[in-house]
């Protein structure tokens, strides 16, 4: 019975964790919403099997997301029209090379490897991005209604 316990205790530990970077990846998520309008990312991120796997892979480089926080993102790209390819591709190159990582990266690494990273990083979410447009099976983006609806009286 001990043994439970210390589990799920210390899986609360790494929930409490986690919670700061979902947070951070809501907050992301949130402000992409607010100031990109989904007409604009489903025309660049929704229609084509190539062009739009580079620009999220392009853009969610620099972001610092983690792995945890990316999700929420991904899923609000999704959302508003991106293409699976697309949001595959960003899930996987903003956590693997955002600003931070790069930094930390030349700390520790030396500066060859600090370039190969983000490179390897971009390869990876485009190859992964381009195979899931071309052989994946594509899952429709969910209409989002316009708002809600008012009832005249009368």
């Amino acid at each position: 019975m001990n043994m439970v316990y210390e589990i799920l205790k210390e899986s609360w530990h790494i929930y409490l964790d986690v919670s700061v970077y979902m947070l951070f990846g809501f907050l992301v998520a949130g402000i992409l919403y607010v100031f990109f309008k989904a007409d604009k990312i489903k025309h660049y991120l929704g229609t084509g099997k190539i062009k739009p796997v580079f620009l999220s892979a392009f853009f969610g480089i620099p972001i610092p997301l983690c792995s945890c926080g990316v999700v929420p993102v991904a899923t609000g790209l999704k959302k508003q029209g991106a293409n699976d390819g697309a949001a595959l591709a960003f899930m996987i190159a903003t956590p693997e090379s955002g600003v931070d990582s790069i930094a930390i990266s030349y700390a520790i690494l030396d500066p060859i490897m600090t370039i190969i990273r983000p490179v390897a990083g971009f390869f990876t979410a485009v190859c992964t991005g381009i195979a899931q447009n071309y052989w994946g099976r594509q899952t429709p983006a969910p209409d989002i209604p316009p708002g809600p609806v008012k009832e005249t009286g009368g």
